[in-house]
């Protein structure tokens, strides 16, 4: 009895620290922040970002202060239109709005207009309720303690503020997004011309250039010295110290706090009719089966790597640069040279080009920094936790999301922080799978392309050395920064040196993940029943894997070799490979088309060649300047299309065939909705946005005045349906929402089966070494039991039906795509689908 109650006590105390740690994330600041640096006497903690906002609150609150004193001072002349708006607003709680808006813009390196737009959406807030108590104190204060005990939705607690407020005679119309950007002007110029921490800045794209807000030369030199403890960059919405609520109702949330909760709806960008349609549901009685599984999601107890910690401290205290892992320190400007003035307008034009781009990846490497160290502090906090959960929610197509942003649907450095809490003993089986996603994250010699068997035998061949991985982060640096995946190696080598050490008798948490061949794919040759598509993508058992991206890349490099353009001799030089194909072809299923693989192909293959450039890794860009990567990624965009659609042809006529389907929905201006075999109400929903563009004067740090810069805002939704939008959309989104379904099904049928962890991607799926039997045997089935004797094109057909007119349904001319004879049984005995 006495263990009992020390558990329940500890229960109990720990749900106290969440609900502090809840009620922390939305405290909105001001007063907390200032109580804690009048109290902060450790100096260690003073170098830091928090040290940077200190110094600049002030200073932003007095500018911001004195720009409001002046239009005072105009008397009955002619004031800006913000004045009214912002005139009785504390200048502190303004300047603390500002600043705190814009460190987030750094680190999520969001556009120069969404900041705005979000630092002008918090000002209207506060003025409101400034309005409000000046109207009537005590009416505000029956309002507030209203709507919080009627409504646990943020957005319906101030909806229902606004209509009591209104009818007791208190009226204030929502503001448009022009009023909000010109209200926060003052604010945001008040920050660049006298916080010193934060500018503006442009980052050039293949087809447009978007304005950002960034960290000045000091902040960010400030930055990359200091330790970071900051309730400036601490996570709104962070992982729970115990275990989420379950979802019972569409806006019950996550979290405890109902201020935090409110803040989690069930389904993240949901239509009002899709809101009904799952309130409808879930009060029929009986939990929907996709409520069932992200419940079981959800439920999973997680733990942070302490040895992978280790190594992310260490790599990223030594500033070390490798594969995709955070650069701490920004690449050396440019100097201009002496020869400057006898240089050609050609060499100069270049040069400027260079160092552009420099500035530009310094900025990005400032975002990249930022969120590092916020990352490491929430880590460094999560390790103290004998275990955490995170909480997830529903995108609007039925896909699962962790809700806060450090989660294990992130870079590889993140991802492999993350360990499962509960513990199984490992045997043979545990340890053959083990062996194999090892060789999946290490991939040394393309390995994870072998049988399972050749990737079992490969760590066989190399267990000395991988132990050593497994017990020296340091010494093995060299090894293991070259995998991959490399902190998922390295965290994978640890448990098998674990499990050399220790034998059967190791308890192991990693999460071996067995991946989809191309889910798009995937889906499109089960609903069609492609067999050469289906073969192509695994879905029919072979002595090895098939590897779809190869057999694109062999197509493209037969016709690049039978092409005179120097394009095409240039990537021949290149080297065309399956990764070079890779992220084309995945996207393929997902309605991308040239545009889209000439912007991935820049992104992956021309943008990381520059930085090697710049780092001096290579003499030259192998393409030449920017101009000709940009055309040399469209020239083999257009060969790789058709490389992918002669390889595939299952995806052409199913997304043929959803696209006319949303076409003639949205010609009725009706949106598409779509049930999927969980029983997920999808809608998708696209209308036209009224956009404005509105001209405002920003500070120019350089030139110390204000000059005229114009932004584009979505002023409003049109009803009008967005038929382009809705028929470019309607395939990816079906596909999503199909291996979604996918998805939950695996994880009801693994619980059935006994498996209680759960460590999912979308399209990969994890539990501990000891359940990846039952895992792989679950994943297989749910897929059958989805498309056997299920039609996908029927059913979205039918369910098109039931919605259109009948003169709709009689114009409709999408024909379902013919059938094939791929026999779907097979997919549960191929071992290589989900591998």
């Amino acid at each position: 009895m006495g263990d009992i109650r020390i558990m329940e006590q500890t229960t109990i105390d720990l749900l106290g620290q969440q609900l502090e740690r809840e009620q922390e994330m939305f405290s909105l600041g001001r007063e907390r922040y200032l109580s804690r640096l009048e109290n902060n006497s450790k100096p260690s903690t003073q170098n830091n970002p928090h040290r940077l906002i200190t110094d600049a609150l002030p200073k932003v609150s007095k500018a911001i202060g004195d720009t409001i004193a002046a239009e005072d001072n105009k008397g009955d002349g002619r004031k800006y239109s913000w004045y009214q708006d912002i005139k009785s607003v504390d200048s502190d709680l303004l300047a603390y709005i500002g600043l705190n808006s814009c460190m987030d813009a750094v680190a999520s390196s969001s556009s120069l207009t969404s900041t705005i737009t979000k630092i002008g959406h918090r000002i209207e807030l506060e003025a409101w309720a400034v309005g409000l108590s000046s109207y009537n104190s005590k009416l505000a204060k029956r309002i507030e303690e209203k709507v919080t005990k009627d409504h646990s939705s943020e957005r319906y607690r101030v909806k229902a503020a606004r209509i009591i407020a209104s009818k007791a005679g208190y009226k204030q119309k929502a503001w448009s997004e022009e009023r909000r950007v010109k209200v926060a002007t003052p604010v945001l110029n008040a920050i660049l011309e006298h916080s010193g921490v934060f500018d503006k800045w442009e980052q050039q794209k293949p087809r447009n250039t978007i304005r950002k807000i960034g960290l000045t030369e000091e902040a960010s030199l400030r930055l990359a010295q200091m330790d970071f403890e900051s309730s400036w960059q601490e996570p709104m919405l962070a992982p729970m110290i115990v275990p989420p609520k379950p979802w019972t109702e569409f806006d019950s949330g996550c979290y405890y706090d109902p201020v935090t909760a409110a803040q989690v709806p069930l389904v993240r960008g949901s239509t009002f009719t899709q809101r009904k349609a799952i309130d409808h549901q879930l009060k029929e009685g009986k939990t929907p089966d996709y409520v069932e599984a992200i419940n079981a999601i959800q439920a999973t107890p997680l733990q942070i790597n302490k040895y992978v910690l280790e190594a992310v401290n260490w790599s990223w205290d030594n500033a070390m640069v490798f594969g995709k892992f955070p650069r701490k320190e920004k690449i050396e400007h440019l100097r201009r040279p002496e020869e400057w003035e006898d240089m050609s307008d050609f060499d100069k034009k270049g040069w400027t080009l260079k160092a552009r781009e420099i500035r530009t990846k310094n900025r990005e490497i400032d975002g990249s920094r930022a969120l590092m160290l916020q990352d490491l502090t929430t880590a460094n906090d999560l390790v103290n936790f004998n275990e955490f959960f995170l909480p997830w929610n529903f995108d609007f197509r039925g896909r699962v999301y962790p809700v806060p942003h450090f989660c294990y649907h992130r870079d590889d450095h993140i991802k492999a922080l993350f360990n499962m809490k509960n513990t199984k003993k490992m045997d043979d089986n545990a340890g053959f799978w083990l062996a194999v996603h090892i060789a999946n994250v290490g991939d040394f010699n393309k390995i994870s392309k072998e049988s399972l068997d050749d990737r079992a035998a490969w760590v066989e061949d190399n267990r000395e050395k991988l132990y050593d991985v497994g017990r020296d982060i340091k010494g093995t640096f060299d090894y293991w920064s070259q995998a991959d995946k490399p902190f998922q190696f390295l965290a994978a080598c640890h448990e098998l040196a674990n499990y050399m050490d220790y034998g059967n008798e190791y308890e192991s948490a990693l999460a071996p993940c067995l991946d989809g061949t191309n889910s798009g794919v995937q889906h499109y040759a089960a609903a069609s029943l492609n067999k050469d598509d289906g073969k192509l993508v695994n879905l029919v058992p072979g002595n090895k894997p098939q590897d779809i991206y190869r057999a694109v890349a062999d197509v493209v490099k037969e016709d690049l070799e039978n092409s005179s353009d120097d394009f095409a001799k240039a990537w021949l030089n290149f080297g065309i490979s399956r990764t070079t194909v890779k992220r084309n072809t995945m996207t393929y299923g997902y309605s991308s088309g040239r545009y889209g693989f000439a912007d991935q192909l820049y992104e992956d293959t021309m943008r990381p060649l520059a930085d090697k450039v710049m780092r001096g890794e290579l003499k030259e860009h192998p393409f030449g300047e920017k101009a000709d990567q940009q055309a040399a990624a469209r020239f083999l965009a257009a060969i790789n299309f058709r490389a992918v659609q002669q390889v595939i042809s299952s995806a052409a006529a199913g997304m043929s065939f959803f696209q006319k389907v949303a076409g003639a929905l949205a010609h009725e201006g009706k949106p598409f909705r779509f049930t999927t075999p969980i029983g997920f109400p999808v809608i998708q929903k696209y209308t036209y946005w009224d956009v404005k563009k509105v001209k405002i004067y920003l500070h120019d740090r350089d030139a110390g005045v204000l000059k005229r810069t114009q932004i584009s805002v979505r002023e409003k939704t049109n009803k009008r349906i967005d038929k382009k939008k809705a028929k470019a959309a309607v395939s990816p989104n079906i596909i999503h929402s199909m291996d979604s379904a996918h998805l939950l099904l695996t994880v009801l049928t693994a619980q059935q089966n006994g498996v209680s962890d759960f460590f999912l991607i979308h399209d990969s799926f994890g539990t501990t070494p000891s359940d990846t039997d039952v895992m792989y045997g679950s994943v297989r089935a749910a897929f059958v039991e989805i498309y056997k004797d299920y039609c996908l094109y029927t059913d979205v057909l039918n369910q098109a039906k039931q919605q259109l007119t009948h003169e709709g349904v009689e114009k409709l001319d999408a024909v379902i795509p013919e059938k094939g004879t791929l026999d779907l049984d097979l997919v549960l005995t191929s071992e290589y689908c989900f591998s």
